[in-house]
């Protein structure tokens, strides 16, 4: 009786989310929710994050892990396996269940399986209490038919499920080919912990979906260590998961738009996966999780194919970040989408020997923090938007680059022949259809080839844009085949004077391009101070530069300022950005200039310049 007054307890306690997270579930489950419908509630005494909405849909009998045990059925694993009940048979070391209803397994099976065949309208509560199984030749649990197999880790238990290098398959079969195989839907709950050693190809397979609530996990496999075909749904747990040549998390249906997605919606996941860290066929939905991933050696990685994927976050229609921590060290890409890029929320660390976020269409970043510390290029799709957050950026390329397209078609090492990467801009034509927005968000680039690059236009109307670019010619802090149009925002874009460019002319922001006669070192203090010394402008950039792009909007025209060089300044941000009610000592005056319009292209001297359109310096 014991087991039916908790099993009370818990449906009272997860009713109203049950029932939110029914209510709330698309009719296309693929189609990531906006920022909008995610919202944060309340946090548990557990400190587990409780979310109003959820990406995973998971029903009431998911999320209960109790039982009646007078009416449950006992298996007692062993080489003479016992049961106490109904609804199962033992056949040497081959255990059978055949009838809906609850089981509690215990013991162990040195070289044998656990096998589900019922009706295909039949649920089945597994309740796996300190059992190992170990099959050479086989599945180590197989679930032939049933409508659902839910299956409960119990507390405090500790179960491990192993499988052999080879299996006995009928003639033209490939499947099973997991340790934990099911051909229908699979959930895993409970609060205990699960080993699974998948020596033949995946460690646990759903062909139908795959929903794991909660419990302690440790997966090592040769293919996937997680892998639903229609769709995997991840509501919490701690999981670490290790692959050789798979991914770590896998879903993989491609007959429907609605299917082959992944919705994290919490939990703590380390992953090391020989391929991509997670895989969604259609969308991938994250919120509320702790993530490190590691993809084959890491950003370091060498003598890779080129014939397979080795991302962190990879979708095939859309990629969503709403919350959550996210440390990846990737030889690819760390976020790539197919479609669609979508961060509005979250911490995101990315080591990458490729793109650090790429989306073939679009990327959107609404809110976040990401810090993309070593890339080819660091954030890249035809189209950008900007609308908020803090983004650090370092590329060996270019630092933000609205190029399009896909980069599938790298050939040799990652990041040596993405689309658009380099080489100086995207070409002469501008391309109407790749645009970059800035509207609001922080962002600070440290790039070696472009820094911010676009192959059609840029517009920018709020937010701060920072840009150390490269020291060498070749390439400019800014870059653009179109127009770049400032109407508000702070710019500071600092490179070399090769192929500088100023905004463009059709701006409504006072802009100004200043060109040194000499090289200035990394961390040289450049100001404008108006008649009586107050700071109108400042930037430290963290690199070698010649040239300074400066737009504020306390940048006016017909105005006297100071250019002043060196020194320190008494109120300096953690960018380089200099506070207008900084103090100002020890600085060197170059020369005093007036800005006549509103984009203005001068010498330190404040002498107007022509040229510096990207063509080899002013005239």
């Amino acid at each position: 009786m014991e087991g039916k007054k908790i099993l009370a307890t818990l449906l009272l306690s997860t009713t109203l989310l049950a029932a939110c997270s029914t209510e709330n579930a698309s009719s296309d489950s693929s189609s990531a929710s906006s920022s909008s419908q995610i919202e944060t509630v309340a946090t548990t005494s557990s400190s587990e994050t409780t979310l109003e909405n959820y990406y995973g849909t998971y029903e009431e009998e998911d999320l209960a892990t109790s039982y009646d045990e007078e009416s449950a059925t006992k298996i007692e694993l062993g080489d003479t396996s016992e049961i106490t009940g109904e609804g199962a048979t033992v056949e040497g070391q081959a255990v059978t269940i055949n009838a809906a209803g609850t089981y509690v397994v215990s013991g162990t099976l040195s070289d044998g399986q656990l096998v589900i065949n019922v009706g295909k309208e039949d649920k089945v509560h597994l309740v796996l209490d300190g059992v190992e199984i170990t099959n050479a030749t086989g599945a180590a649990i197989d679930v032939e038919q049933a409508e659902k197999v839910i299956t409960t880790l119990a507390s405090d238990s500790e179960n491990t499920l192993s499988d052999g290098t080879t299996y006995e398959l009928a003639t033209g079969e490939t499947e099973p080919d997991a340790a934990f195989y099911s051909k229908e839907d699979l959930v895993i709950n409970g609060s205990g912990s699960l080993t699974v050693n998948g020596n033949y190809s995946n460690g646990i397979r759903s062909k139908d979906d795959l929903i794991l609530v909660s419990g302690t996990y440790a997966i090592t496999a040769k293919n996937n260590a997680i892998k639903g075909k229609d769709s995997v749904a991840i509501r919490g747990g701690e999981y670490t998961l290790t692959t050789t040549e798979g991914d770590g998390i896998q879903a993989n249906s491609a007959e429907d738009a609605t299917k082959g997605y992944v919705a994290i919606d919490g939990g703590t996941f380390t992953i090391n996966s020989g391929r991509d860290a997670i895989q969604a066929e259609t969308n991938l939905s994250m919120q509320n999780a702790q993530m490190t991933v590691k993809t084959a050696d890491g950003a370091t990685s060498a003598n890779l194919s080129a014939e397979e994927s080795y991302k962190g976050l990879k979708a095939g229609g859309k990629l969503l970040i709403v919350s959550g921590e996210y440390l990846l060290d990737t030889a690819d890409d760390a976020l790539h989408a197919n479609d669609a890029v979508e961060v509005n929320g979250g911490t995101i660390t990315a080591t990458t020997g490729d793109d650090g976020i790429h989306g073939d269409n679009t990327l959107t970043i609404n809110d976040g923090t990401i810090n993309i510390t070593q890339s080819y290029e660091g954030l890249e799709a035809s189209e950008i938007y900007f609308k908020g957050g803090d983004i650090k950026v370092v590329a060996t390329d270019d630092g933000v680059n609205a190029g399009g397209g896909s980069d599938t078609a790298t050939t040799g090492a990652f990041g040596a022949d993405s689309f658009g990467g380099g080489g100086p801009g995207g070409g002469d034509q501008a391309d109407e259809s790749k645009f970059i927005e800035i509207s609001g968000g922080t962002i600070l680039v440290d790039a070696e080839g472009d820094g911010f690059d676009s192959n059609g236009n840029v517009t920018m109307t709020g937010g701060t844009l920072l840009v150390n670019g490269p020291v060498t010619g070749g390439n400019g802090a800014l870059d653009y085949n179109g127009t770049f149009v400032q109407s508000g925002g702070t710019l500071m874009a600092a490179g070399s004077s090769g192929m500088a460019l100023n905004v463009s002319d059709s701006s409504s922001q006072t802009a100004v391009d200043l060109y040194f006669d000499s090289n200035q070192t990394a961390g040289t203090l450049v100001s404008l101070k108006d008649s009586t010394g107050k700071v109108v402008a400042g930037f430290v950039p963290a690199k070698d530069f010649a040239n300074l792009v400066i737009s504020t909007p306390d940048l006016t025209q017909n105005e006297a300022l100071t250019l002043s060089i060196g020194g320190a300044a008494s109120n300096v941000d953690e960018n380089g950005l200099v506070a207008t009610d900084s103090t100002i000592e020890g600085a060197t005056d170059l020369g005093t200039i007036t800005l006549t319009a509103v984009v203005s292209t001068m010498d330190q001297s404040g002498n107007a310049v022509s040229g510096g359109m990207g063509m080899g310096g002013p005239q």
